[in-house]
């Protein structure tokens, strides 16, 4: 499990990193491992670069940004992990739990609530981790956030994935052994014979043509609009009786 820490101070990287190695000995969880970052551009950096983070503690004043702001930048890159805050004082609260905040943990840090945040945290981030897959690709084995995903499409013996990004990757699965690996997280379907659609990214369905949240659009092949219509609205209709 990777746990990210920004902040801009060493020592509080360094205070919170003996913290998370104590946990993971009192708690017999050897595979944390520490990420430590001194300012949000290096942090977001790393993840443009493909870095993957179970676990984000952020620092609420990082120099001379603000790290509510980069919580929001993370989540804006449907980044689903947890987020705990380091702060002097809650003051902003109310804008860290717009983007989810798991906790708040005051400074100078007490061992017994930073172990507190940390089961939490834990616990949420092993349910999360079940959504990701390992995806042959072109640049070898990649580890894909299923929630990234707007569609795959089949063609010449590949399998093209679609990202929320707009970005793409190749795949030699075949559409039928992609189906198994997405089908047990639920919300995907098949749209014809090329198609996966992940239902939870769709904003709208309509004759021939399916529309995603971030309005990019798929035209779907004949004879698949009303099977995926149909799956959509049953899945609003779950979501609503939630």
């Amino acid at each position: 499990m990777r746990i990210a820490i920004c902040d801009d101070e060493t020592i509080i990287l360094d205070e919170v990193s003996s913290y998370i190695k104590k946990y993971s000995k009192l708690c017999g969880k050897s595979e944390l491992e520490v990420f430590p970052f001194n300012s949000a551009s290096s942090l977001l950096n790393s993840i443009d670069n493909g870095a993957l983070f179970d676990i984000f503690m952020l620092d609420v004043y990082i120099g001379d940004e603000m790290g509510t702001t980069l919580a929001r930048e993370i989540r804006a890159r449907e980044i689903e992990s947890p987020i705990i805050f380091l702060t002097t004082s809650v003051e902003h609260a109310p804008q860290g739990y717009e983007t989810g905040t798991l906790r708040y943990l005051i400074k100078p840090l007490k061992p017994e609530k930073f172990y507190e945040a940390m089961d939490v945290a834990v616990e949420k981030a092993e349910k999360l981790g079940s959504k990701f897959i390992r995806l042959k690709t072109e640049n070898g084995v990649e580890n894909i956030n299923i929630s990234n995903i707007l569609y795959t499409e089949s063609r010449s013996h590949y399998q093209y994935v679609n990202f929320v990004s707009d970005e793409q990757v190749r795949s030699r699965m075949t559409v039928a052994e992609l189906f198994e690996e997405l089908s047990q997280y639920g919300g995907f379907v098949r749209g014809g014979s090329a198609y996966i659609i992940n239902l939870n990214k769709v904003k709208s369905v309509s004759t021939g043509e399916v529309c995603f949240n971030n309005n990019t659009k798929l035209f779907l092949p004949r004879g698949a609009h009303n099977e995926i219509k149909e799956a959509f609205w049953l899945l609003q209709y779950d979501g609503q009786e939630g």
